[in-house]
């Protein structure tokens, strides 16, 4: 009877302590993932805020251009628009394939103008951030040109949002731009039709331009997956750790989700540490039950 007390105690004693063992892991491997969702985000903000820096300080050159200028102040458009010409053409010869220099007249306006526009007429202030337009997802700066306090034209810098996936890649990263169904309306036909496809519920991603096996990755998982990897700040499986972000566009509506990522398989990044370390303690905890439990008996 006392050997089967003693057993009884040893046994729970052992099963509360792999316990604690295996929860104090989980706990540090939440810390951990934690961590690297909240620092994927700071990465992103600090990559934005240095695009709008860049836009701003090429805004600045433009602005120092006295014929450029000049021929804005007097509503000269047909010179106006050469010299946005020359501008473009320079900056697809230099490799900026999807950066873009348009100009709005507000002197004599003869068309409508998105709402962004209006507001930085109205506001005769500048503005910065993502805009869905007809050609596509752009990050957009709109500079107001004043003459006598009053503004006679709006200069716009935009590029391309998906230009950040090649920026990640270069770290080893992985980003994934989905488009909220009710937004792509927004998008020509020539942009939209046989481009998207679903990815979960009404998210949708622009096939050519993002990664295959991680798209793949993300509809295998499932909705569930994906629905905790929002609520949690993070997922992780044996292919790759995934954060996600959701993202408001220059008017402050919400139009997505940007996804990030990295593979775990075969990385040296503390992400695959702390996965490893996990499945190891787990492992071990459950080997060492089974020999406790097939030594005693």
């Amino acid at each position: 009877m006392w050997f089967t007390i003693l057993a009884i105690v040893s046994i729970s004693g052992i099963f509360l302590s792999l316990y604690i063992l295996t929860s104090l892991t989980n706990n540090v491997s939440k810390d951990v993932y934690d961590n690297i969702s909240a620092n994927y985000v700071k990465n992103y903000k600090n990559r934005v805020l240095k695009k709008e820096e860049s836009f701003q300080k090429m805004l600045v050159t433009l602005e120092s251009n006295k014929f450029l200028i000049d021929n804005i102040e007097n509503n000269e458009l047909v010179l106006i628009n050469e010299k946005i010409t020359s501008f473009n053409e320079k900056f697809q010869k230099n490799g900026f394939q999807t950066l873009n220099l348009s100009f709005y007249p507000v002197l004599n306006q003869i068309s409508q103008y998105r709402n962004s526009i209006n507001s930085v007429i109205a506001s005769k202030a500048k503005a910065f951030g993502i805009e869905v337009l007809q050609e596509g997802i752009f990050y957009i700066y709109l500079e107001p040109i004043m003459k006598d306090e009053i503004v006679v034209g709006i200069l716009e810098l935009k590029e391309e949002v998906h230009n950040f996936k090649t920026e990640y890649l270069r770290d080893d990263l992985i980003f994934l731009f989905a488009l909220e169904e009710r937004m792509l309306n927004k998008l020509s036909i020539k942009a939209r039709n046989g481009k998207y496809k679903e990815l979960i519920d009404t998210l949708h991603v622009e096939e050519l331009k993002y990664d295959g096996p991680f798209t793949a990755k993300i509809l295998e998982a499932g909705k569930e997956d994906f629905k905790k990897m929002i609520d949690n700040g993070y997922s992780v499986d044996d292919t790759y750790f995934r954060s996600a972000q959701k993202v408001s566009d220059i008017d402050g509506n919400v139009i997505g989700i940007i996804v990030f990522g990295e593979t775990v398989a075969g990385s040296s990044a503390f992400v695959n540490i702390v996965h490893n370390m996990t499945k190891t303690v787990t492992t071990v905890a459950l080997g060492l039950v089974i020999s406790i439990l097939l030594f005693m008996f």
